[in-house]
């Protein structure tokens, strides 16, 4: 006699169920999208104790039939598709007809439905799967379901449940998720009788997310609207300067289903390549329009994951469009100025008289010059000396026209042959005129703030530079220019660098071994398990040769398998630039500082460091008047 039986029914519901309802927040997501799927413009969600005692849907859709209410409850049995083929072109949300019936298995549920050919609705209770009762009910159409006492009869499945805290943070994320999917329907949720959000179903998308997340995040979104080839974006990112520490809101939802993808996620990561500092994510609410038959959403029970016959496109296409959408804005940070209380300043005077523009870079006080003192040695560099700043002629300014102004000119090293003041006064003349360099949108530099910090006014504003990302950016663009056209120059080192590794470091070394002499570092082999370096880039010259190829080693190692090669080239160049970038803490003269910030915005993207961190803080002349109270 064999032993194989089939399994009863409500047995082989239990076992169905715990691959449907992991927990209430599984609940809530299947019976708010039948709602979706019937057409309603209200949806209302209420839930008792995270929903361990209760949980209750009631939406105003066309309500189902009274025959149909118990064949509602039967596994497979939907109305949704009719055979294979539809499953390859689905433009619901529910299709497998498995959800009913598996919430139905494991808890105590009273549905109240009519549909809208219907004069009058149907009550009906269930207990595990089981109807107990069905008889006539006055309501209007839609359908209002509670589901009680989950898991009542599969104990150790509730034992696992977590707090209630936990559970309504599912939940909660189950409801926001569908009301931005469907901005045009009004959600509420409510939880132990008190409303927590409510939506406003307008059909705008952002003005569900302002009551979700508040003001806040809406400020710092910019609209998405792209389209390509058999792809339509449309949606709102965040500014760079807006992120998070994780991938929590990054939500995407393709043809109106909320969806888990990875390879969404990577192309939003590489649109803000460059943008965002390392571990930080962007904000992203990004709808994916495409045909049904491009995308599997039969792939996981819970429907929270799908495919795409096409990743990578699809991927490149998000890295495109989000590209694109912030070529079009400002990314540099903007900071805003709070208007303090009057009686927190003290009042500052200013003695024009005394003043030069050695004052700017010096913290020391400099009052001991004299006022018509034409050349002095600066005690930081004793061998030199600097033109004294000149003070041109005075000039009346202002919106009243009520305080003056004077101009200062910028310092100029001296050289040592020359002594007579007249020729001083020639040479602080022509190098004014001759030397400096072209500074687009700036008019002129300050100097530095605590040697780290280039301060700038610009045509439309304060700017304050960070030296050090600034340089960082503007090697990385040199040195991948030359990168690609194989001109990286490098030095010979007088002692060839020794470094012993281990054989995964050396499976490493010789995979890239090409992509390390492109970048300018010549390695050979030196024995069983060392290398010796020849070469470094010029780049490097200044650093110390074995950290730094230590380094490059250890980015190889960690990046092989995540990142693809244009990325891992891209990533080596940034580490180098990174390096070889002025520090913050050091001295710059007027001249570097002006070479630097030229340099910066003949740059592709002057506003972020290769690794995404802010190069520029800008304030704007209307944010400066604002907190004077002008």
């Amino acid at each position: 006699m064999g032993i194989i039986k089939k399994l009863p029914e409500i047995v082989a519901n239990q076992i169905s169920a715990g691959e449907v309802i992991e927990r209430p927040a599984s609940i809530v997501k299947e019976l708010v999208e039948n709602s979706i799927d019937a057409g309603s413009t209200e949806i209302t969600i209420e839930i008792e104790n995270g929903g361990r005692d209760s949980i209750r849907v009631k939406d105003n859709g066309k309500g189902i039939a009274e025959d149909d209410l118990e064949l509602a409850f039967d596994r497979y049995a939907t109305s949704k598709i009719e055979n294979v083929n539809d499953l390859y072109s689905i433009r619901t949300l529910g299709f497998r007809g498995e959800a009913l019936a598996s919430i139905a298995s494991v808890s105590k549920i009273e549905i109240y439905s009519r549909s809208i050919d219907s004069l009058k609705g149907c009550r009906m209770l269930l207990e595990g799967g089981e109807i107990i009762k069905k008889v006539p009910a006055g309501i209007p159409v839609g359908t209002d379901i509670t589901v009680r006492d989950i898991f009542y009869n599969t104990p150790a499945r509730f034992k696992y449940l977590k707090t209630i805290e936990t559970e309504f943070g599912h939940i909660s994320n189950i409801v926001n998720r569908e009301s931005m999917a469907y901005p045009e329907i009004k959600f509420t949720l409510i939880h132990n009788k008190r409303e927590v959000l409510k939506t406003p179903g307008t059909g705008n998308l952002l003005d569900t997310i302002y009551a979700i997340y508040g003001e806040e995040l809406v400020k710092n979104l910019i609209e998405l609207d792209y389209e390509e080839s058999y792809v339509k974006l449309n949606g709102y990112i965040a500014r760079p300067g807006y992120t998070r520490s994780s991938r929590s809101h990054q939500i995407f939802f393709v043809n109106k289903r909320t969806v888990y993808n990875r390879s969404l996620s990577r192309g939003v990561e590489k649109g803000y390549q460059g943008l965002i500092p390392p571990a930080r994510y962007p904000v992203v609410f990004l709808n994916i329009k495409l045909n049904q038959v491009l995308v599997d959403v039969n792939v996981h029970p819970s429907k929270r994951e799908v495919k795409f016959s096409r990743e990578e496109i699809i991927e490149k296409i998000i890295e495109k469009g989000i590209r694109k959408t912030l070529s079009q804005i400002n990314t540099a940070p903007q900071l805003k100025i709070r208007k303090q209380k009057e009686d927190r300043f003290q009042e500052v005077r200013f003695d024009f008289d005394n003043y030069s523009s050695l004052d700017i870079n010096k913290q020391k006080d400099r009052a001991d010059l004299p006022a018509d003192n034409k050349y002095f040695a600066d005690d930081r560099y004793p061998e030199k000396k600097y033109v004294a700043g000149k003070i041109a002629e005075e000039k009346t300014t202002g919106i009243h026209g009520n305080y003056k102004e004077k101009q200062v000119v910028d310092l100029r090293y001296v050289p040592e042959d020359i002594e007579d003041l007249d020729d001083i006064d020639e040479l602080a003349k022509t190098t004014q005129e001759e030397a400096k360099p072209a500074l687009p949108g700036i008019k002129r530099i300050f100097g530095q703030i605590l040697n780290t910090y280039i301060l700038a006014e610009g045509i439309d504003g304060l700017y304050i530079i960070d030296q050090h990302n600034a340089h960082e950016r503007v090697l990385y663009e040199k040195k991948y220019a030359e990168y690609k056209q194989q001109e990286i120059l490098t030095q010979a080192l007088l002692v060839p660098v020794n470094i012993e590794v281990t054989l995964a470091e050396k499976e490493i070394i010789e995979k890239h071994y090409e992509l390390l002499n492109r970048l300018g570092i010549k390695i050979e082999a030196f024995g069983s398990n060392s290398y010796i370096v020849t070469e470094l880039p010029l780049l490097l010259k200044n650093l110390p040769g074995p950290l730094i190829v230590r380094e490059i080693i250890d980015r190889l190692l960690e990046n092989d398998r995540i990142m693809q090669p244009a990325d891992l080239i891209d990533d080596l160049i940034a580490l180098m630039s990174c390096k070889a970038a002025i520090k913050a803490g050091k001295y710059m003269d007027m001249r570097e500082m002006e070479e630097l910030v030229a340099g910066l915005f003949k740059t592709k993207n002057p506003e972020r460091c290769p690794h995404g961190r802010p190069i520029i803080v800008h304030i704007s002349n209307e944010e400066i008047a604002r907190s004077m109270g002008r």
